[in-house]
């Protein structure tokens, strides 16, 4: 056993025996030391502060993954066909025991830096679908991890953190938002805790959390998806996964041969172990909280359940986590609907990037009170130079002031707007993104500004 250290984080490395050709791997979930994690889904929650509810809005974010697909579907809008595969021209990166193949693009957009993480059972190409339009935007860097696609297979012990962080560091990404598929959002979960300065926004479809357990009904599924692989048979590992019904959702046959014919090109894909990676140590679920940047988790409604209790803790731990379900969707939402995932991520981008002006706390402090929200009685209240409002038996809300008055939500495009009456603050508006508007009136003693 190896251990490592970094940023507090402790990494224990544990030589395994390669568990995925027996079918433990590909898992939706948390891998622990004898298994992988397999594909996820992730999910953003949007919710808008309502009269008497709290509102859930869509926001449709996906990307591309190998082990759980997830699919957002317009409404009474027909499947989109996969598109034509994009010509790979990317290049190798040593990264110490092996060397990694990776792509970049849009370096001269000036857009924001976006990294792409792909799942435990598909290399990169998951996202050529949505590679094109964000690189007409973005800086964007994709690479294949050790053992999938193009790059070589581990040889010895190393860290898929830094891994990452060389790639990175590569194509002059000081810091950037990083897009994560299933146990490629594990990944992206524990690089923003051991490098949280390199974070800018964490953009997770059907992500695992490293440190949680998979359930049986979980592995016992992908035991048998696997299992063809015991004799050595890649058309029928290949024929179960592109064929299981939590990856993908509906009748979409477009998509399911895209999978099927990736992984047959690729059967090396089929036979990662993971034997030689090194996992964070305490494990990430563990730390959860400490990510601080927005984050958003998509899940589809037809994948496993163990997907959605990962996006679940994600969304209770990190403060300003949020998690939606995408109705009439699977796992691989980027394969199946990559118009829908594009326009999310740019909607999550923007949140990402909105501009905060500078308030003292005691500028912060006279907001601070209890407003009447539908039925019940919210409060704001300043903690950690924050204003922050909530609400009985709801998440809290971070509130980033856009002007004197004004504040809006990293999470959602909501915003909220206190009114003044001559030196006295006596009510909360608050705009959703809906359209509609709520009043709360103040319902404390109102002290004069």
């Amino acid at each position: 056993m190896e251990e490592g250290n970094h940023n507090g984080l402790v990494y224990r490395q544990q030589n395994r025996v390669n568990s995925e050709t027996r079918g433990n791997a590909y898992c939706v979930g948390i891998p622990d030391d004898d298994k992988r994690d397999w594909g996820y889904i992730v999910f953003v929650k949007l919710k808008n502060v309502r009269g008497r509810t709290t509102r859930w809005v869509i926001c449709i974010c996906s990307l591309w993954l190998a082990c759980g697909a997830g699919v957002v579907r317009a409404a009474q809008k027909p499947a989109v066909a996969p598109a034509t595969p994009v010509a790979a021209v990317g290049s190798f990166l040593d990264v110490g025991g092996g060397k990694i193949w990776y792509e970049e693009c849009g370096a001269d957009t000036g857009g924001a830096n976006v990294v792409l993480l792909h799942d435990g059972l598909v290399h990169s190409v998951t996202w050529d679908a949505v590679w094109e339009p964000l690189c007409a935007k973005y800086h964007v860097v994709r690479y294949d991890r050790r053992g999938y696609g193009r790059s070589e297979s581990a040889a010895t012990v190393f860290n898929p953190v830094e891994d990452l962080n060389k790639v990175m560091q590569q194509v002059n990404m000081r810091r950037g938002i990083i897009v994560g598929c299933s146990s490629g959002g594990g990944l992206a979960l524990d690089f923003a805790v051991a490098y949280p300065e390199m974070v800018t926004g964490l953009f997770l479809i059907g992500p695992v959390v490293h440190g949680m357990a998979s359930s049986d009904y979980f592995d016992a599924r992908g035991a048998k998806n696997s299992a063809p692989m015991d004799r050595g048979d890649v058309k029928g590992a290949a024929k179960n996964w592109s064929e299981d019904r939590f990856i993908i959702g509906g009748n979409d046959t477009a998509s399911r041969k895209k999978i099927y014919d990736a992984l047959v090109a690729n059967p090396q894909n089929l036979k990662v172990g993971g034997d030689f990676e090194i996992r964070p140590s305490p494990p990430t679920s563990h730390r959860l909280s400490e990510i601080r940047v927005p984050t958003l988790a998509l899940a589809g409604e037809y994948d496993i359940a163990d997907v959605f209790a990962y996006c679940g803790a994600i969304e209770a731990a990190v403060p300003l986590g949020s998690f939606q379900v995408v109705k009439d969707a699977g796992h691989l939402i980027q394969v199946q609907r990559p118009a829908e995932l594009v326009k999310g991520f740019n909607q999550f981008v923007s949140l990402v990037e909105r501009k905060e002006i500078s308030r003292t706390d005691s500028q912060l402090q006279d907001f601070a009170g209890e407003y009447r929200v539908g039925p019940r009685n919210g409060t704001v209240s300043l903690k950690g130079h924050r204003l922050v409002m909530e609400i009985p038996g709801d998440p809290y809300y971070i509130l980033f002031p856009s002007s004197e008055t004004k504040f809006f939500l990293r999470t959602e495009n909501t915003e909220l707007e206190f009114v003044v009456n001559g030196q006295q603050v006596t009510e909360m508006i608050v705009h959703n993104s809906d359209g509609t508007v709520n009043h709360c009136p103040r319902v404390d003693t109102v002290a004069p500004r």
